[in-house]
């Protein structure tokens, strides 16, 4: 499933390719991808020019020139995949977007993926959206902002730093390493860390991600131009490694449950 540094590499390279080309054509195989008829998201895109292409945690968002914003959510996977030419382009896809030089793209969704057509004003209320949090990557994301997040928190912290209403982006695939390097167990409350761990969870957080993003990000996923990343199984520390040693201090890792999904830990360097 992509992540943040999938998401934002995915982002920035929509964005200088796409940048300037004119809608010719929107094919929707799957309506239930989208949240208006095909023949409607026909009339509101074509012959629009895209201006800009951002991310919003892991949502796409390209702005057209005419007012419209196409959403993307990969969900829980998708190919998105550029081609110069129709001859070229994917062979299964439930979505494909072709621009007047017959460049185009296409999506093929593994699970639960969405292409959402919504103007600027539905915008700033578009439910999917609206409460995402920034993400690390954002320049705003200092240890001073982090902090400020924690401030008066009793949750969990593996749980609040899932949700993308406080953080943008992260999901369960890098919180195992995030938590692990920064020696804290995922149902640790935030209201009994102290300062030291806060600085050190910020600091991992920045480390994990941006490794991710240095390495070409995971080598699961592709990327705009059917590339794999870089970041292999090799990089986890503890993620998906059960019954593997702890790579600081040995002790066998093991998988726990945490709310509706799987954390792997070190017991002995994440102790509760």
């Amino acid at each position: 499933m992509a992540e943040l540094p999938e998401i934002a590499k995915l982002t920035g390279q929509m964005r200088d390719t796409l940048c300037g080309k004119t809608i010719q054509a929107i094919t929707l195989l799957q309506e239930k991808c989208a949240n208006i008829p095909p023949d409607e998201f026909q009339k509101r895109t074509v012959g629009a020019r895209i201006e800009d292409v951002r991310n919003r945690g892991k949502w796409i968002i390209t702005a057209l020139h005419n007012g419209e914003n196409i959403l993307l959510s990969l969900g829980m996977g998708a190919d998105i995949l550029y081609f110069d030419n129709e001859e070229n382009e994917a062979d299964k896809y439930q979505v494909k977007v072709i621009f007047s030089d017959g460049s185009g793209y296409t999506a093929r969704f593994w699970w639960f993926g969405k292409f959402l057509l919504v103007s600027d004003e539905e915008l700033a209320s578009e439910s999917n959206t609206k409460d995402i949090a920034i993400d690390p990557f954002d320049e705003r994301f200092t240890l001073d902002y982090f902090s400020s997040l924690l401030k008066g928190k009793r949750t969990q912290i593996k749980s609040f730093l899932m949700n993308q209403k406080n953080v943008g982006g992260i999901g369960n695939m890098y919180m195992h390493d995030i938590l692990f390097k920064a020696r804290l167990h995922p149902q640790k409350k935030i209201s009994d860390m102290d300062r030291d761990e806060i600085i050190l969870l910020y600091n991992s957080i920045k480390d994990i991600l941006n490794l991710s993003r240095e390495k070409g990000t995971f080598a699961y996923e592709s990327d705009f131009f059917g590339q794999k990343g870089g970041y292999t199984m090799d990089y986890f520390l503890v993620g998906y490694k059960e019954n593997q040693p702890c790579p600081v201090c040995g002790e066998t890792i093991v998988s726990i449950k945490t709310g509706s999904t799987t954390t792997f830990i070190c017991p002995a360097c994440q102790k509760l």
